[in-house]
């Protein structure tokens, strides 16, 4: 189970980094003569896009990241706990039985 919440998060970090990627490569996209992955169909010199498509764009990346960031953050607080439940389980399965021997050595 920890395993796979660890692969969880790593997928959900990758797909954070991917988010965080996409606006450079836009605009490295735009400044070569591209068309910005969609976002200007005649290239830079003919982009004739609404006045909120630059903002709208960022907020969707923005929000994004937020909800990328909060599940990755639920994420590693649930694999913390899961965690920490089986150290403890480890430690009083340890250490419980010597509490039965009376002299508290092993």
């Amino acid at each position: 189970m920890v395993g796979f919440l660890k692969a969880v998060r790593g997928f959900l970090i990758l797909g954070a980094l991917i988010l965080a990627v996409v606006p450079p490569a836009i605009l490295v996209d735009l400044l070569t003569g591209g068309t910005g992955y969609g976002l200007c169909e005649g290239g830079l010199g003919e982009c004739d896009s609404a006045y909120m498509t630059g903002p709208t764009l960022a907020g969707r990346i923005f929000l994004g990241l937020l909800l990328v960031t909060l599940c990755i953050r639920l994420v590693s607080r649930l694999v913390d706990r899961i965690e920490k439940r089986r150290r403890w389980a480890e430690v009083f399965a340890y250490y419980g039985d010597s509490r039965e021997d009376g002299d508290g050595l092993r």
